[in-house]
């Protein structure tokens, strides 16, 4: 037999093309030193603010301004959250030895974009009860020395503030989900 029954089974596929394994490889250790190098810049960070946060709100207690303590409290107590989060949303994924390395640049794209994706939740929600309550209480304090009209006003430029930094935050790690989700995307066209 000459002709193959299908030709079309045999015949080149001009358009075929082959992913380098190494190629693959090399990708994923670049990702994976990428959110490793983020990661460790988050812990530096939050432990630079997590002490002052834990001491002010101890030396608040200890003069009796126990709201303004509970609330440095709720603000440490939200790095700490933010950075087990960090470690257990954002992370390295483990590398599985049965599993080839493009499934694990996908995992690893997969649970990135996910954690970028959900920040507002995970990242920028467990500080709003200690902002919150640090800025009611600030407002509260002033509004009994200025006047409500002065405390509020005073409080507008910090407040719009925070607010616009948690927007950024929000908007940087959207942008940063959908260039993830791009590279997710071309993964699946190398099959």
């Amino acid at each position: 037999m000459t002709r193959p029954p299908f030709p079309q089974w045999t015949a080149a596929a001009d358009d075929a093309a082959f992913t380098d394994p190494a190629r693959i490889a090399a990708r994923a250790g670049r990702f994976e030193r990428t959110i490793r190098r983020r990661n460790l810049i988050e812990y530096a960070a939050g432990g630079i603010v997590l002490v002052p946060a834990a001491l002010a709100a101890l030396a608040a207690a200890w003069i009796g301004e126990y709201a303004f303590a509970l609330a440095l409290g709720l603000l440490a107590a939200g790095i700490v959250i933010v950075l087990r989060n960090l470690k257990t949303r954002a992370g390295n994924l483990e590398r599985r030895p049965e599993e080839p390395c493009i499934e694990h640049l996908r995992r690893q794209y997969r649970r990135q974009y996910e954690a970028l994706r959900s920040v507002p939740a995970w990242y920028i929600g467990p500080f709003v009860p200690g902002f919150v309550l640090l800025y009611a209480t600030v407002t509260w304090k002033s509004a009994g020395a200025l006047g409500w009209r002065a405390a509020v006003e005073g409080m507008a430029v910090p407040v719009l503030a925070t607010i616009a930094a948690g927007i950024a935050v929000v908007a940087l790690n959207r942008w940063a989900a959908r260039r993830i989700r791009a590279r997710l995307d071309a993964l699946g066209e190398l099959e």
